[in-house]
């Protein structure tokens, strides 16, 4: 062992030629010299130093070199030290026995041989050596035994505490041998099964469970190649009689040669019934759709391109050979009277949110024509300058049948009949057409006179408020009505009329469209008359008919969008237990790995204290590993709070931007430890600040960045070029008010015709089996409601970028910056 010390060497002669002789011979000896010519000098510093070896000349002026080895052993420091006396003066034996009761250790005379001088004195300094080193390891071993003591103690308490920990889980635990043999199972474990674990024989698995034993022993097999884990799910009988469905985390580990399994289970039951549930109804949805002949759509005047619903798609006998030229195919089966109406008013859509109401004629390739009424909402997002169309498209045949019906017994559209008024009113109930006897009815000179002309200005007192309720048919339930009225002419002619009307829409513009009939009888209108109870009747007749299907289709609508808003309330929540299920897994691998870590230092630890093979510095070394794995399962717990916003769904805040990428960015490695991505994070402020709910904000990014995380990996795993470096990039900037997150992979990319369908619901590239197509569906609408938009660009191969644009919140900023501040 290298010294950490140089020994001294004190000589005390009053000689000054002997001092340099000395000097002269012993300055080649790895030893520090003192030469002192006074005795008094030196016994005043000889209790400063630790000397290895001291060399007296015996005859002294003051002090003898005797009494001074009497004074040295009388003293503390070196009181053991050897003693060399050297003399040319003494040669009796009397003076050399003296020599040795005062302490000395060898008596050599003057003149002296330079060999033998040399090699007693390195012998005194190789004794002082030993000394000294068996002193220091004696004082290493008794710190090590103490400090060894200390650590058995600690990691005997840890083991403790980490047992109970895995006691004290909801999750069963358990851990088996090479032969599947049972070694621990935690309290949830043994009450699920009722099982008992005496702690010392190890039972095999089908003491157990039968069922359990085949589950896991295949979960097993499939460990065999490479990987180091796997998840499987399966149906088991309880302890209660309950059949519930366990999802189990496989895991192997090596431990002295050996082989262990860990297995995890969680009872994934409502997670099943709900993902069942879900398909159940998603079926039934589609179903009800078809019944009630009502589908769904979106467009956008980016990409111009519909994506519709099952239910849009056989309405307008779209085939999926067809679903790239959707649009295309409407407009080329769309009547050529409404075609031209829908083309310009797409291509002069306002810059505002509205809702829009239009009807066309549709002709399939049989010749049958079918209307359609489309009730779309419009969104014009500045940020991005497109348009985003929302609607629903349903069958009115029957419907317009109906009414064409009606028209047709009232002859609402054949000018031939010379003894009906036809008239028909805008939406500001102004006259905009009369055929010629409604001009003569009303006394007015022609259609270019009257046009323009309050229509209400035609009654008076009680019919006042009846032709009201009539004209105000676009707010009324019914599709047309009825009334018996009096009619003030232009000449202050008084008539008795029936007058019928019906809703319409020109322009996309609603008014009202009718006829009126006088009824005279000698002067006078006779309520009795049969042609009055006649007009009465029918008109009654087909009132009810048409007010029964117009409640029934009302129905069948409203129970459409209570089912819709169900499928999208279970969308939710499947999201939300998928990313619970995800992150358990994750957070169970995450605090097994350094659990087996601090239970493999352990079993190390011990074996070395029984072979007795133990220093300090691998005592220190696996301290220092339990300690990092301590702090990592600390850090990773505190983190795991994101999951649990249950209870803050509605909570409104002020989300600072750059502190939420970090998190998430904390949150997720700990997913992907093993993969070697360069991740990298730039934010042009500190002070960049949204509103919204953080939990579920947190949520969009962590999903994009597994995502990212799994784009990477499938290119590795399905390119035969590797690429040297695989990053993630994200940004935070301001733009125009916004705040812009960008987060960037050179991943494998999405395919050109997969990147319109990505925030669809159920869509995904992945394996079946794996992922729901929830989750970037789910990040939409979360943006959206914190006023926000998604946007993804991409090239195959090359890289994806996801964008998610948010309002800045400036003033909420300022106010939170000054108050950081204060």
């Amino acid at each position: 062992m290298k010294l950490d010390f140089t020994p001294q060497l004190l000589i005390v002669d009053d000689r000054a030629e002997n001092l340099e002789l000395l000097k002269a011979l012993l300055g080649k000896l790895h030893v520090g010299l003192e030469l002192i010519q006074s005795p008094i000098k030196a016994l005043q510093d000889i209790e400063n130093k630790e000397y290895a070896l001291i060399i007296l000349d015996v005859q002294m002026p003051q002090m003898d070199g005797f009494l001074l080895a009497q004074k040295i052993r009388s003293g503390y420091v070196n009181k053991s030290t050897p003693i060399i006396f050297l003399t040319a003066i003494f040669l009796d034996k009397q003076s050399e026995s003296k020599a040795y009761e005062c302490g000395g250790v060898d008596f050599i005379m003057k003149p002296f041989d330079n060999t033998i001088l040399i090699n007693k004195i390195n012998i005194f300094l190789e004794l002082y050596k030993n000394r000294r080193l068996i002193e220091s390891q004696n004082k290493k071993l008794t710190t090590a035994l103490n400090e060894k003591d200390l650590l058995e103690g600690r990691l005997r308490n840890l083991a403790s505490n980490y047992r109970s920990i895995l006691e004290g889980q909801s999750e069963l635990i358990l851990k088996m041998d090479s032969l599947h043999r049972v070694e621990f199972a935690n309290k949830a474990f043994t009450d699920f099964f009722n099982y008992i674990l005496d702690g010392i024989s190890r039972d095999s698995l089908a003491s157990v469970n039968l069922v359990l034993q085949e589950q896991l022993i295949q979960g097993i097999e499939k460990l065999n190649g490479k990987n180091k884990f796997t998840t499987f799910e399966g149906h088991i009988i309880n302890s209660a009689g309950n059949n519930v469905c366990l999802e189990w985390t496989v895991f192997k580990e090596i431990e002295f040669d050996d082989t262990h399994y860990l297995a995890i289970g969680r009872d994934v039951s409502e997670r099943k019934q709900l993902k069942d549930t879900l398909v159940k109804k998603e079926s039934v949805l589609r179903k009800i759709q078809k019944k009630a002949k009502i589908g769904s759509f979106e467009w956008d005047s980016y990409s111009k391109i519909i994506r519709g619903s099952d239910e849009f798609l056989r309405l307008y006998d779209i085939s999926s050979i067809d679903k790239e030229n959707i649009f295309e195919e409407i407009k080329l089966k769309t009547h050529i009277d409404d075609k031209e109406a829908i083309e310009r008013m797409l291509l002069n859509l306002p810059e505002k949110n509205q809702k829009i109401e239009f009807e066309h004629r549709y002709i399939y390739n049989s010749g049958e024509v079918k209307h359609f009424k489309i009730e779309m909402y419009s969104e014009y997002r500045e940020a991005e300058d497109i348009f985003h169309l929302y609607g629903l498209v349903s069958d009115i045949s029957q419907k317009k049948a109906l009414e064409l019906t009606f028209k047709e017994s009232l002859s609402l559209e054949n000018d031939a009949y010379s003894d009906k008024a036809i008239f028909e009113l805008n939406a500001k109930n102004q006259i905009s057409y009369l055929n010629d006897y409604a001009c003569k009815f009303l006394e007015c000179k022609s259609l270019k006179d009257s046009k323009g002309m309050e229509f209400i200005q035609f009654f008076k007192g009680e019919d006042t408020k009846k032709i009201k309720k009539i004209l105000n048919l676009s707010s009324s339930k019914k599709g047309f009505v009825f009334e018996l009225l009096s009619i003030v002419t232009k000449k202050h002619a008084l008539k008795r009329i029936v007058l019928a009307a019906h809703s319409t829409l020109v322009n996309n513009e609603k008014g009202v469209r009718g006829i009126m009939m006088e009824i005279v009888t000698n002067g006078e209108v006779e309520n009795n008359s049969v042609e009055y109870k006649d007009i009465i009747t029918g008109l009654k007749r087909q009132e009810q008919e048409f007010e029964d299907k117009t409640n029934k289709l009302k129905e069948k609508v409203e129970q459409e969008l209570r089912i819709n808003d169900f499928h999208r309330q279970l969308l939710l929540k499947k999201s939300e237990l998928e990313s619970l299920g995800k992150m358990a897994g994750s957070m169970v691998n995450e605090i097994n790995q350094p659990l087996t870590g601090i239970s493999m230092i352990m079993d190390n630890i011990l074996l070395r204290l029984s072979t007795n093979n133990i220093d300090e510095d691998y005592i220190r070394e696996k301290c220092s590993q339990v300690f990092a794995d301590i702090d990592r399962i600390k850090k990773y717990l505190s983190q795991i709070g994101i999951y649990n916003s249950s209870q803050k769904e509605n909570m409104q805040e002020l989300i600072d931007v750059k502190s939420l990428v970090h998190d998430s960015l904390n949150l997720i490695n700990k997913q992907y430890k093993t993969r070697t991505v360069e991740v990298s994070f730039d934010a042009c402020s500190d002070d960049l600040y949204v509103t919204g709910n953080k939990y579920k904000f947190q949520k969009v990014i962590v999903d994009i960045l597994n995502n990212a995380y799994e784009s990477i990996e499938y290119r590795q795993q399905s390119s035969d070029a590797k690429k040297k470096v695989e990053w993630i990039k994200i940004t935070a900037e301001l733009v125009d008010e916004n705040v812009v997150i960008a987060i960037k992979d050179n991943g494998s990319g999405i395919d050109p015709d997969n990147l319109k369908y990505i925030f669809e619901p159920f869509f995904t590239t992945k394996q079946s089996g794996i992922g729901s197509g929830l989750g970037l569906y789910i990040s939409k609408g979360i943006v959206q409601k914190m006023n926000g938009q998604i946007t993804v660009s991409s090239e195959k191969n090359e890289f994806t970028e996801m964008k998610l644009i948010l309002p800045f919140e400036f003033e909420n900023s300022k106010k939170a910056i000054k108050f950081e501040n204060n």
